[in-house]
């Protein structure tokens, strides 16, 4: 019996981690949806296609009436597929209620900090997968009515002074339009005191601003990322700046996952011959960089959403983010509930005596020391 007391929680573990992925994958799937419609909002509305299109500029109005349907729909439908990642989130987080409760009663008797850092461990490996999956950050940068002031001074005009005497020879010309069948002379008379009046405004502001303020309706966007941890991966993977990608999926990713499962190994295994192994996750311990990610993530925010570059930014924490953190508070818990959990282990199951290593990072190792000669 004293060997089998680990296989309810690995049998309800297992079961645990296979209705945890299908909800992970439910809301992986609803999060790319997500994506999508963002990225179609910054397509209608991307400041390149606005600035540089004849429509945009001449009839303003009209183009943007037809991008706001458009844009709009779009917003609605990232909408819908944000909150439905975020309900499979949730029912997630039950799921890992039922499982906690249930490894408490279980263990909760004889086991109680075996059964919490199994539980936990568990638990821990499902958020880092929901966090690591699904989008942490998203920013933005753009203007909403965005204006452009089409000024000159008339003087800064090339030959201004050429012009300004060539609308009167065009002046003279429109004398002889009166006789053409097709304007006759009141179209003369007309394109005459056209020509005197652009004249005439000329040389009165020759020093002073002439143009208008072209107003471009609505929202024009400069710049815009929703990414997640291996979103960034790939993209840096894509770019050629495989060195960093490497580095952040070892100390974001790998490390933490290896982490977790050397933690359910010493659970499962006999204390007695995993010296070795706990002294190797001490080791991992020590190059485990997700909380430093949390930390960065969150001063990206901040900085991003404080920027004043001229245009609106906007910056907005996604639920990946809190999965993730919640797996960095998980891993600091398993660190001081695995010295507990051996320390259980040895009294119930073992002859010894235990002897607590001074931590050398935020795991404390617990080695036995065996009455054996």
């Amino acid at each position: 019996m004293k060997k089998i007391y680990s296989l309810p929680g690995l049998i309800l573990g297992v079961i645990f981690l296979i209705a945890a992925f299908v909800l992970i994958s439910k809301s992986v799937e609803e999060s790319e949806q997500f994506k999508v419609e963002k990225d179609e909002i910054i397509k209608v509305l991307n400041f390149n296609d606005r600035l540089l299109s004849f429509r945009d500029w001449v009839f303003s109005e009209t183009a943007w009436e037809e991008k706001k349907v458009k844009f709009e729909a779009a917003v609605t439908k990232g909408e819908e597929h944000y909150q439905n990642a975020l309900k499979f989130g949730y029912f997630l987080l039950f799921v890992c209620t039922i499982f906690f409760v249930a490894m408490m009663v279980i263990y909760a008797r004889k086991r109680l900090f075996y059964g919490l850092t199994m539980a936990l461990s568990f638990i821990g490996l499902a958020l880092l997968v929901q966090g690591v999956m699904n989008p942490i950050l998203e920013m933005s940068a753009y203007k909403k009515d965005m204006t452009i002031k089409v000024y000159v001074h008339p003087n800064d005009i090339p030959y201004f002074e050429e012009i300004v005497d060539y609308m009167g020879e065009v002046s003279d010309i429109a004398d002889y339009i009166k006789y053409v069948p097709v304007y006759g002379e009141e179209w003369a008379k007309g394109a005459k005191e056209l020509v005197a009046e652009g004249q005439g405004y000329l040389k009165e502001n020759a020093d002073e601003n002439v143009g208008f303020d072209k107003v471009f309706p609505g929202y024009t966007y400069f710049y815009y990322q929703n990414k997640g941890i291996m979103d960034v991966i790939s993209l840096l993977w894509k770019a050629d700046n495989k060195p960093v990608a490497i580095a952040i999926g070892t100390f974001s990713v790998i490390i933490p996952t290896v982490k977790l499962l050397f933690t359910l190994f010493i659970l499962i295994f006999p204390v007695r011959g995993l010296k070795r192994l706990r002294k190797v996750l001490s080791y991992i311990a020590k190059w485990s960089m997700a909380d430093v990610f949390v930390v960065g993530a969150f001063l990206a925010f901040l900085s991003f959403s404080n920027m004043s570059p001229g245009v609106e930014m906007d910056s907005k924490v996604l639920f990946g983010l809190y999965y993730f953190g919640a797996y960095v508070v998980i891993s600091i818990l398993l660190g001081f509930l695995l010295d507990a959990s051996i320390k259980e282990k040895l009294k119930n199951d073992e002859t010894g005596t235990v002897e607590i290593v001074p931590p050398t990072s935020d795991e404390n190792i617990l080695e036995e020391k065996s009455d054996e000669p």
